[in-house]
């Protein structure tokens, strides 16, 4: 029987999944720690399609960290909205499935990047930029998301002073995956 993941993380997209993997190894989880869901197929609203999996999918999580210690990682892109709006959104889905609010010591974490995943890679590889634009379509490597998960796992230590180039969704992630350690 093989052991199950200690992580799971629900994501809209692939370079979402590398830069959670990337973290994590940071972090000590090895790849058979890690359980990653399916990414949703064909073409559509990731950011639809991962609120509507995040009760199911913490409802899941809640059965099985009663047991055992695990932990959720959710990528959500904010998009045009904010970082707060989705927080509530994602509340409210978990009261429409008749689950309780996310409580502060659950190993939930929520890391809300503002437009797509790509707004935090640029920032953490030392881009200057304006947070209101998309920067979803800018050409990123490999190297670079792990270089911007390396530089994210040094910027969310507690104690660390962020350079004032850091965008303020990425500011709004550090304290989710301090719920991590």
């Amino acid at each position: 029987m093989s052991n199950p993941a200690r992580v799971v993380v629900l994501a809209e997209d692939a370079r979402q999944q590398r830069f959670a993997l990337r973290y994590l190894e940071r972090l000590h989880y090895s790849v058979h720690d890690i359980r990653f869901t399916p990414l949703p197929s064909g073409r559509g609203s990731g950011e639809q399609w991962v609120r509507r999996r995040y009760a199911d999918t913490v409802r899941d999580h809640r059965q099985r960290a009663a047991r055992s210690e695990k932990a959720l990682v959710m990528l959500i892109d904010a998009d045009a909205g904010t970082v707060a709006g989705h927080q509530a959104e994602l509340q409210s889905e978990l009261a429409a499935a008749g689950l309780d609010r996310r409580k502060d010591a659950e190993r939930i974490v929520h890391l809300i990047p503002k437009w797509s995943i790509e707004t935090w890679i640029l920032c953490l590889n030392g881009r200057e930029l304006d947070e209101d634009r998309s920067y979803r379509n800018e050409k990123i490597d490999g190297r670079e998301i792990t270089s911007a998960a390396n530089t994210f796992f040094d910027w969310s230590r507690p104690n660390f002073t962020v350079p004032r180039q850091c965008v303020p969704s990425l500011t709004a992630a550090f304290p989710e995956v301090r719920r991590l350690d």
